[in-house]
């Protein structure tokens, strides 16, 4: 009969930590998703080119505020000709 391993250099070496378990999860829903998006190819791609124009749109969107509160202005040119400035108001306290 085989006996485990009395010293503890011997016994394998889990670590479960809260990162590894999410990733474990990730990568099965990601298995699941990848034979979704295998068996409807066109809504696939599309879903992909979803996801990729928001993560464009959310940092572009996060660099914009990030300079509105460095600069305390913004200016926008939406026709050529046009410009329009957003500027904050300061307060009197």
């Amino acid at each position: 009969m085989q006996q485990p391993p009395t010293i503890p250099r011997k016994r394998p070496g889990l670590n479960p930590t809260w990162r590894r378990i999410v990733a474990s999860y990730a990568l099965v829903l990601a298995f699941f998703v990848l034979l979704w998006a295998i068996s409807q190819p066109l809504v696939g791609l599309g879903t992909l080119a979803a996801l990729a124009a928001l993560f464009v749109g959310a940092r572009r969107a996060v660099r914009l505020r990030r300079c509105f509160y460095n600069c305390d202005a913004l200016t926008l040119r939406p026709f050529g000709s046009v410009h329009i400035t957003i500027s904050q108001v300061e307060n009197s306290n």
